[in-house]
């Protein structure tokens, strides 16, 4: 379960600039991630309250919140990332954005995501990197503010969870590698060296995006090969006009 005082400090750094410059390239990624997706249903987890995909044409789009919100968009169901409401094999599209920073028991809430998943459903996990500079800014942070009171897990960590869970590594994108300054001058002024590092191709970025997808193993059935009874029968012979007078 979320805490509601951490959902607010999220939403507020998220208004901050340094939170703005984070969200618009995670927002990016996201469209690009799901530009052309089809279905019915896709699940959004975050600590936004609104989060939209405008490029996906997914039929109906739900956020889900552990508790009802001052403001929560009209789109939004409550529930615990860990025992969602879902019927299983029902969603298209399943998006965590930073849930699994926020959650007590991001395992279980991988795990309940799969299982709510159609075949060849896909899940995109938006997490923060500790190996990068946001995770050396966040040894040094307060631990009581947003976003370094997040978890922080590592993707190699959380790819084990991923097959685990069922699913396959589809692909794996690293972004905003600059150093994260709170303002947003000195954001543009290490714009250089967060493109030196992009650069390099390293697993570097302070924000990561995977996306993954459930294979189902499909059956078979293989039909029994039944053998033709080799039965003979003995030929009826027409009776002779001399056997018909008899």
């Amino acid at each position: 379960m979320v805490d509601e005082q951490v959902r607010q400090l999220f939403q507020k750094w998220y208004q901050s600039d340094l939170g703005r410059s984070v969200l618009e390239r995670e927002l990016s990624i996201l469209e690009q991630q799901t530009e052309g997706s089809v279905g019915y249903f896709a699940v959004i987890q975050s600590p936004l309250m609104d989060l939209r995909l405008s490029k996906s044409h997914i039929k109906h789009q739900i956020m889900l919140a552990p508790l009802m919100e001052l403001g929560a968009s009209e789109n939004t169901i409550i529930g615990f990332s860990n025992e969602l409401p879902v019927d299983s094999d029902s969603v298209d599209v399943h998006i965590m954005h930073h849930s699994l920073d926020l959650s007590d028991s991001p395992h279980d809430d991988v795990r309940e995501a799969a299982r709510t998943l159609i075949p060849s459903g896909r899940i995109v996990i938006v997490g923060f990197n500790p190996w990068s500079l946001l995770g050396v800014r966040k040894i040094a942070s307060n631990r009581s503010l947003a976003p370094w009171c997040g978890r922080f897990i590592a993707p190699q960590r959380l790819e084990d969870w991923l097959k685990v869970a069922g699913l396959t590594l589809e692909s794996i994108e690293y972004a905003c590698f600059r150093p994260p300054f709170r303002k947003a001058s000195w954001h543009k002024k290490m714009a250089r060296v967060g493109k030196t590092l992009e650069l390099t191709h390293l697993p570097l970025g302070g924000v990561y995006v995977i996306s993954a997808t459930k294979q189902v193993r499909s059956h078979i059935v293989i039909k029994p090969r039944w053998k033709r009874a080799k039965v003979r029968v003995p030929s009826i012979s027409k009776p002779i006009v001399k056997e018909m007078q008899d």
